[in-house]
């Protein structure tokens, strides 16, 4: 009697294999978290009356909370999400609706909601279980996955009903894009791109109808087709452009101080490129194409439904959000407050960042132990 170890296939690779790959997610998010922290000192030190100390332990306390999400994804048993992905993604589309009723309208729309003396935005957490409804749904479809109702009809709900409640705030970019994410996972498990047509052209013609009534949307366009040097989008070019090859130097660019609205935000990476030149930019975008492509091998390997759509979910979602961060700062596309995932100042989004990191390591971990619980060798009997 002779052993023949079972043919090996993506699903059932070694355990080592796993991890380096996620090792390489961990230093990547760890690479752009650090320079995060850097950045805001840099940008808002300078600006704060009391030092670049108290920027630190601002922006260090926002980072300590984002581990402490991380963490509590890492170790949450995924039995645990599958059953609480519905229910927290109606309650983080209730909170959507909150801004509209308890807020203050900042630059024409409510989008923030004060919590303990602190704002909070509630589209991050709203994105972050989208990822999970989708998930949840599109698995639970099984072979069904081509079929309109069950198939497209669920995932493509739950963006919808998101979409409009962040369009009462009105949050009309954060509403297409949760729209987009939704659709890419739904196309990438196998919902048929017929079903997306005909809703996709009608869609669109209303948002664009829709959004163009705001003037603030109207005149953001104009900008991006015909930008002007003392506008936001231009300032940042100018910024970007500044920075030469190897940038002015940590600290000591100028464009932050008033002349690039939110440098410290939406538009860190404009600042960036100012201070590190090309090579601090090309860093950046290094980052992300790693990202990315981490997650397009660990999405490969996976062999639950509900954890390979939930893997590509986070990394669709965090280089999606970076995608249309750096395309508003390079003029690639009009004006919108999108923060760049880990490197921008804002907490909401630094916390689910990396709660969706921690859930990203989760999810492959089940899946490893899972594969391996139920793995057996295949018996051949020779004479």
């Amino acid at each position: 009697m002779t052993a023949v170890p079972a043919a090996r296939n993506p699903s059932s690779r070694a355990p080592g294999a796993h991890v380096r790959e996620l090792d390489w997610l961990m230093m990547v998010t760890v690479a752009l978290c650090c320079l995060g922290l850097v950045m805001a000192v840099s940008v808002l030190g300078p600006q704060d009356k009391e030092g670049p100390a108290v920027v630190l332990r601002k922006q260090g306390l926002k980072l300590l909370v984002g581990l402490i999400a991380f963490f509590v994804a890492a170790v949450t048993p995924m039995r645990v999400v599958r059953r609480v992905a519905m229910p927290l993604f109606f309650a983080a589309v209730a909170a959507c609706i909150l801004p509209r009723l308890l807020g203050q309208v900042s630059h024409g729309a409510y989008r923030w909601i004060t919590v303990g003396g602190q704002q909070f935005q509630p589209v991050e957490p709203a994105r972050f279980f989208l990822v999970l409804a989708v998930s949840w749904l599109l698995a639970r479809s099984g072979t069904g996955l081509s079929s309109f109702r069950r198939g497209f009809l669920p995932a493509m709900g739950c963006a919808v009903l998101l979409g409009g409640a962040l369009a009462v705030q009105p949050d009309n970019g954060n509403a297409m894009l949760a729209v987009i994410l939704a659709s890419c996972l739904a196309l990438v498990a196998g919902v048929r791109f017929l079903h997306f047509a005909p809703f996709a052209v009608g869609g669109f013609a209303l948002f664009a109808f829709v959004a163009t009534q705001h003037e603030y949307v109207r005149r953001r366009l104009d900008d991006l087709f015909a930008t002007k040097p003392g506008s936001q989008v231009g300032q940042g070019l100018v910024a970007v452009a500044s920075g030469g090859a190897f940038g002015r130097g940590l600290g000591q660019g100028w464009m932050k101080m008033s002349h690039v609205p939110e440098a410290h935000n939406d538009f860190v990476f404009a600042i960036i490129g100012e201070e590190l030149g090309y090579l601090g930019s090309l860093f950046v975008l290094g980052s992300f194409t790693v990202f990315g492509y981490v997650c397009y091998r660990l999405v490969r390997s996976l062999r639950d439904p509900f954890l390979r759509y939930a893997v590509c979910g986070y990394g669709l979602m965090i280089c999606m959000q970076a995608a249309v961060n750096l395309l508003v700062v390079s003029g690639w596309a009009p004006a919108k407050g999108i923060d760049l995932p880990f490197v921008s100042t804002g907490g909401t989004s630094l916390v689910f960042c990396l709660a969706a990191v921690g859930l990203i390591g989760n999810a492959v971990r089940a899946d490893r132990a899972a594969s391996f619980s139920t793995a057996d060798e295949v018996v051949v009997s020779g004479s």
